[in-house]
This record gives C-alpha cells, structure tokens and sequence, in this order.
C-alpha cells in the first residue's frame, strides 16, 4: 500500500465530516493537500455549517484559493448536462439536499473540447462516454484538472430539486 493510500484510508484530512467518493484520484488529492493543509482543512471545514441553512452565494474562505458557492437548482437531463474540466481549480462538490448523478472520465479519454474560458476557469467538451455516480448527502467529489465531469443530472430523466455546494480549490501545479 502506498504511503498516499495510507494517507486517505487514515481519513484525519477530512475534518471528521464527510468521505470522499472513491472515484478519487488518491495520489493527486494526497499532493494536493500537502503542498496546501490549509486550504484543504479550510474546505472540510466548511462542510462542519448547517449546510441546508446557508442561503444559495459565494462565499470566500481564503481570499482566491478557496471560495464556497452554494446553488439550488433542478437537474437536467443528461443530453442538456455539459462534460466539462478546470485548470486552476479543483472541484469539491458534495450535495447538500436531493440527489444527481455525476459523470466522470480521465482528461487523457476526452474528446473534443472548446477552447478555455479563462475568465470562468473551464473547457467544455462534446458528447462523452465515462462512468456515472450518484451524488448525495453521503459523500463528496473531488475533481482535479485531470478529471472531465459531468455534474447535474436527473436520475429520472425529469428535473429534481438539488442544493449543492461546490467549493472551488486552488491547483498548485
């Protein structure tokens, strides 16, 4: 077992709160989080609020590193759900209330892209094929730049009332 392996199945890095889906990619999250604990302990700390209270805004936790927004939303169906990836950001997405799936597949299997969108830190993709999760209450996602991810889908095909958090955590390449 690896020392980063080791490091996640430990769990102390998750502030008591939550799991992290394991459709994470171990090695990057266990770099990510050396090089930063306090962006990191800043996130899962976060997840400590009466979440369901806070109202739907932004909300930042360390000045351009690490910035909450909290939505409510209805999930779409899964041809109006965009494949999408970030650069200078990581993605922690945990739902708050209801449930979606979330799609997800390597950077390295992603087919075509449109160009980045500075300003909102993100690349767009066409139709994809990739593995799909339920998200809920139970655990969170992390998507790293390598990870293209497909947030928002209705598991009925039908729109379903979600509030979720995303907290947007600086990449340190």
């Amino acid at each position: 077992m690896t020392k980063e392996k080791k490091w996640f199945d430990k769990g102390e890095w998750n502030e008591g709160v939550v799991d992290v889906h394991p459709s994470v990619d171990v090695a990057t999250f266990y770099n990510q989080y050396q090089k930063h604990p306090d962006w990191w302990k800043a996130a899962f700390g976060y997840l400590k609020n009466e979440l369901s209270e806070v109202e739907p805004g932004k909300y930042p936790l360390i000045e351009d590193k690490v910035i909450a927004i909290v939505s409510e939303y209805g999930t779409k169906k899964i041809e109006d759900a965009l494949w999408e990836s970030h650069r200078k950001f990581t993605d922690l997405q945990y739902v708050i209330s209801g449930e979606e799936k979330i799609g997800l597949l390597p950077l390295k299997s992603a087919g075509f892209a449109s160009p980045y969108q500075d300003e909102k830190d993100v690349i767009l993709y066409g139709e994809q094929d990739g593995a799909y999760y339920t998200a809920n209450s139970k655990v969170c996602f992390l998507f790293f730049p390598e990870d293209v991810h497909r947030p928002c889908i209705s598991r009925t095909g039908s729109p379903e009332p979600v509030k979720k958090l995303v907290i947007k955590i600086a990449f340190d390449q």
